[in-house]
């Protein structure tokens, strides 16, 4: 089986490798994605108990930080080893991990690689955020004694139509899973249909409610100076927009500015690399983009657009946000939203658009408590801003909600991790 799998992930490289370079995505790490290691880092390893933990890009590194905090706690003799996919959720964990643990780029999953991450890693357990399933790599785990666990397990109702179909594939990997803590009921049952063990599987609820960063300050002058916003600056934030959005943000951002003179925009798109792509659509709408490194020590102009053109500034900037809107959820032309509990949780009002399949369970929470606004479309975005803008109770109040649901939700990192402890 193993030799099947090479051969197609063999065929499928050899065609888009040529694809990554020409987009700009090849990068250093791609050896060691292959399994070649540095000598140092190979003599490090070797002396240590590691903890695996992998994190595809920059949402499962923030995701897990809460896990990281409570595996240090609960396993003070053993080191942390973070893999990565991404190339901006590398260069995110290898900025925000900068002593305690070792961030390496994920294997390729071909056999002989993971064969080389397992003897060199030689991890007590492997874990790994959300839903990322590997036929060798479980399958190189499981022939090493090595637990494997799901944190934050989720499929989604898009995702879960091609997972059943290939169920009789599946049943061999997820029944390898030692702990699957998977975030409703309903992911819980489709783990099971999928042939995960009903005694391995525990409903913990969704650990981005227990990110670190939901706890910060709600908002500081100085950090509003860092982005070129003044005291009295009113903030608009665009958060982890799609092509298509930044058009209709800039649309309902030109009609703001007459009643909102202090108003001011700034976009952060979800892949930073379209940045300048998107200051050719701000041009094209009438504004100047301003990148973030031009921004330093002056101020953002009432016909400027700040655009957000590098990771691990998304927090601060939510701190300056008086609103936010959450971008892939307009439909144009991607859908599946991107997730809204860190502005939430930060007391911002936010706005969405009507296709938030991936965050399901998370919206529900939001609409029951009316903390949040869920529009049909672009066209109803300038409305929904005017509205919350112009209306400071409504705001505060929506601040107010949004906030409580995220604190009565936390605590899914903290069972997630006594759950291994007593699993593992």
């Amino acid at each position: 089986m193993a030799i099947f799998f090479d051969i197609l992930y063999f065929i499928y490289f050899l065609f888009y490798f040529p694809i990554l370079l020409l987009r700009g995505k090849g990068h250093a790490g791609f050896l060691q994605r292959l399994g070649f290691f540095p000598k140092p880092l190979v003599k490090t390893l070797a002396l240590r108990r590691n903890i695996w933990i992998h994190a595809v890009s920059v949402g499962e590194v923030a995701l897990v930080e809460g896990i990281i905090k409570g595996l240090r706690s609960a396993y003070p003799e053993c080191h942390l080893v973070l893999s990565v996919t991404t190339k901006t959720g590398y260069e995110f964990a290898f900025k925000k991990y900068t002593v305690d643990v070792t961030v390496i780029w994920s294997p390729l999953d071909l056999s002989w690689t993971v064969r080389g991450f397992v003897n060199t890693i030689r991890p007590v357990m492997y874990i790994v955020a959300e839903t990322e399933l590997w036929p060798n790599l479980f399958s190189k785990l499981g022939r090493a004694d090595v637990p494997i666990i799901v944190a934050n397990g989720r499929i989604s109702d898009e995702a879960y139509p091609r997972y059943h179909r290939a169920s009789w594939f599946l049943k061999t990997m997820v029944s390898r899973v030692k702990l699957l803590c998977v975030q409703t009921p309903l992911d819980a049952q489709r783990f099971m249909l999928l042939g995960a063990d009903k005694a391995h599987i525990h409903v913990v609820g969704n650990v981005k409610f227990d990110m670190p960063q939901t706890a910060l300050p709600f908002e500081s002058v100085e950090v509003k100076k860092d982005f070129g916003f003044k005291k009295d600056d009113k903030v608009f934030v665009a958060a982890s927009t799609h092509p298509g959005e930044e058009a209709a943000v800039c649309d309902a951002f030109r009609p703001l500015r007459e009643k909102f003179p202090r108003l001011r925009l700034a976009i952060a798109p979800r892949h930073p690399e379209r940045a300048f792509q998107v200051g050719d659509v701000i041009k094209h709408k009438g504004f100047f983009p301003v990148f973030l490194a031009e921004i330093k020590g002056r101020e953002l102009k009432a016909d400027e657009v700040l655009v957000i053109d590098a990771v691990g500034h998304l927090v601060d900037l939510y701190r300056c946000a008086d609103v936010v809107f959450m971008g892939k959820s307009l439909g144009i032309p991607r859908r599946g939203g991107q997730n809204p509990i860190e502005p939430a949780a930060l007391g911002k009002p936010v706005i969405v658009g009507p296709y938030m399949e991936n965050f399901r369970d998370v919206m529900r929470l939001f609409h029951e408590a009316g903390a949040v606004i869920e529009i049909s479309g672009p066209d109803e975005l300038f409305c929904a801003l005017e509205d919350v803008l112009g209306h400071p109770e409504r705001m505060a109040g929506l601040s107010a909600r949004a906030r409580a649901v995220v604190v009565q939700n936390r605590g899914a990192a903290e069972r997630t991790v006594a759950l291994i402890k007593k699993v593992v």
